[in-house]
């Protein structure tokens, strides 16, 4: 009898392409993995110098939330392990993706929940495919239409609902790489790491006083978002620290002998 491939853990039988996690309800989606085109690319006039050398990355297969974690998922998190997450992260509904959390709060809520924070190749690669695109829909910012930012806020003026924006998803089917809130990431921040992995060390950063935060927020000015919303722009922020315009996805490692 073969297992659903719609729901349950990957473990059981086949690593199947999509799962829900039923720790939190997560829906995530497998990404292949293999080599891509990360930092900055020749069609990328408006890459910084921290996302050069532009050059191929190799990472394993994985799996990527498919929306951000929600002010639910993070509720049940909180309820159930008594964590001091602080106190304005309940502003926002239930369906939007949670924010005023620190990368403490995030990797703590990937510890209750089996899970872990994607590594910054990991989610570059997931935004931006195997051929470095500069958005996650493409290479034209299209006037920003595609994603959640200074003229297109989500009711609250803030963040849209973790659902929204379907025209701004990824090759691989995720949702806001663009937009809707910066996400943390596991990698401790190295302004010049790309120098290393051009040169085929790939161990990401882990002795740094900040943390890599991906993919631009609701709060980006008209003048800076089509610059700090390109899936390959970086920024970083210390651990502790908890922020309006803040969140996180989750990611999980394939297991082979599943």
């Amino acid at each position: 009898m073969q297992s659903d491939p719609h729901s349950g853990s990957p473990k059981s039988g086949r690593n199947p392409w999509y799962f829900i996690n039923p720790m939190d309800g997560m829906e995530m989606v497998l990404v292949p993995g293999g080599w891509f085109h990360m930092g900055a690319v020749e069609k990328d006039t408006n890459a910084f110098e921290w996302e050069m050398p532009g050059h191929l990355h190799y990472v394993d297969p994985f799996y990527m939330g498919i929306f951000c974690v929600t002010v639910d998922q993070f509720r049940r998190f909180v309820q159930n392990t008594a964590h001091d997450a602080g106190e304005n992260w309940e502003k926002d509904p239930d369906g939007h993706p949670v924010r005023f959390v620190s990368w403490e709060d995030a990797t703590a809520y990937c510890q209750w929940a089996g899970l872990r924070l994607p590594t910054e190749a990991e989610w570059e690669h997931c935004a931006r495919g195997y051929d470095g695109l500069i958005y996650p829909w493409g290479d034209q910012w299209e006037k920003g239409r595609r994603v959640c930012w200074d003229k297109q806020k989500g009711p609250g003026g803030t963040t849209a609902p973790v659902e929204d924006h379907p025209e701004g998803v990824s090759r691989f089917g995720t949702y806001q790489q663009s937009g809707n809130l910066l996400e943390w990431c596991e990698d401790g921040y190295d302004p010049h790491v790309y120098r290393r992995y051009a040169e085929g060390d790939l161990t990401i950063p882990t002795v740094s006083a900040w943390r890599v935060l991906r993919g631009g927020s609701w709060a980006e000015a008209p003048r800076r978002a089509p610059i700090s919303l390109r899936a390959g722009s970086r920024d970083r922020n210390y651990p502790d620290d908890r922020f309006s315009f803040r969140g996180f996805r989750v990611a999980k490692t394939v297991d082979f002998n599943g």
